[in-house]
């Protein structure tokens, strides 16, 4: 089995990065993720690594270069700042998926940097996701740093249905919202940023009426500010662990649930599946928290969150309560949240965790 494409970060983040079918928006995906003209360096039947070309201010990314002496058996192309790993090109130009045995490489080479690299300014992340019963992976997360500032973005993705152009539409969208909001450092204008964009292309391919659409959340995080600004539209969540006083929802949800709820009606059963807001149009949400009153942040999709609150209440606490880290906390969340759907006999919809833990300085 062939995974797409890894993007990397020298910190040894890493996640998946999806290729389009046609040459030209290939080289234009990958041009827009490393912030300008890209240089591709390919290694035998391996690996391609595709480079920002004016990255030499940035920090060397060891995944990258470790990944190439490893396959290679000599030193690398000095390779800077965040790389697109994928296949070799074909004879046409359009890159092949990248081989399972080097994705492993280089996500072995990523855990070993990530745990020698621990910086006293930099989060510790991690994500999980799950198909569930779904045909599709439709949820889609991204995490970006902005190197001219030091500003960190997390963000969630669900998309609205359970087709290819949804999960193309959350895969392109998830790493732009999350770079626009590391780059300007206000989440809410990033999503009008992306919402405007997404708006542009609609008029200009004349897409129909079923146009694919998502529900988003996002954080923005910076070492210097003392708070956690967050937007979302739709009701994909954010949530905080407390360090003394368990968990807080941070997020309102943008749906008809919650417009029952505030009327003082109860929802019915199925009430939270028609969403009055999403990435593409309608209301935006903002709130901020003090970053030394978060000693989890969690960003899910429902298919996290909605199993656990409404059939097995507590557990969604309990789960990021007893983890050990980030990645156990995210791993925790999801696995629960299905484990409920399979003891009741439901369907399981997609599932996601993003889970941030912020260094505590001074401590």
């Amino acid at each position: 089995m062939n995974t797409e494409a890894l993007y990397v970060q020298p910190g040894g983040h890493i996640e998946p990065f999806p290729l389009a079918e046609d040459c030209e928006r290939q080289q234009k995906a990958i041009a827009a993720e490393l912030d300008g003209p890209a240089a591709a360096f390919r290694l035998g039947r391996h690996l391609t690594v595709h480079a920002s070309s004016d990255a030499h201010q940035r920090p060397r990314n060891r995944v990258a270069l470790s990944t190439w002496h490893d396959l290679a058996g000599v030193p690398g192309p000095d390779l800077r700042g965040p790389v697109i790993v994928t296949g070799p090109e074909r004879l046409d130009g359009l890159l092949q998926p990248l081989p399972s045995p080097s994705a492993e490489l280089v996500e072995h080479w990523a855990r070993l940097e990530r745990a020698a690299a621990v910086v006293a300014t930099s989060p510790e992340v991690s994500a999980v996701q799950a198909i569930g019963t779904r045909d599709l992976q439709c949820d889609a997360y991204a995490v970006r740093r902005d190197a001219a500032s030091g500003r960190w973005a997390f963000v969630v993705l669900d998309g609205i249905g359970d087709e290819h152009d949804v999960k193309a539409h959350v895969g392109r969208w998830a790493p732009a919202l999350a770079r626009e909001a590391a780059r300007s450092g206000d989440p809410v204008k990033a999503i009008a940023e992306i919402r405007a964009q997404i708006q542009g292309g609609l008029r200009a391919r004349r897409w129909g009426w079923m146009d694919p659409g998502a529900v988003a959340v996002v954080a923005v995080y910076h070492p210097d500010d003392p708070a956690l600004r967050l937007a979302w539209s739709g009701d994909a969540r954010a949530y905080r662990l407390s360090h003394i006083a368990g968990l807080h929802q941070l997020t309102k949800d943008h749906n008809y649930a919650q417009e029952l709820l505030d009327a003082g009606r109860t929802p019915r059963e199925w009430d939270h599946n028609s969403v009055t807001a999403n990435l593409e149009d309608g209301d935006v949400g903002d709130t901020q928290v003090p970053v030394n009153l978060v000693a989890q942040l969690i960003l899910c999709s429902d298919g996290v969150y909605h199993p656990l609150e409404t059939h097995e209440p507590g557990l969604l606490e309990a789960a990021a309560e007893l983890a050990l880290d980030a990645k156990d906390s995210a791993a925790s969340l999801v696995a629960e949240a299905l484990a409920v759907g399979v003891r009741r006999g439901d369907k399981r919809d997609n599932a996601t965790a993003l889970v941030v833990r912020f260094p505590r300085l001074g401590v």
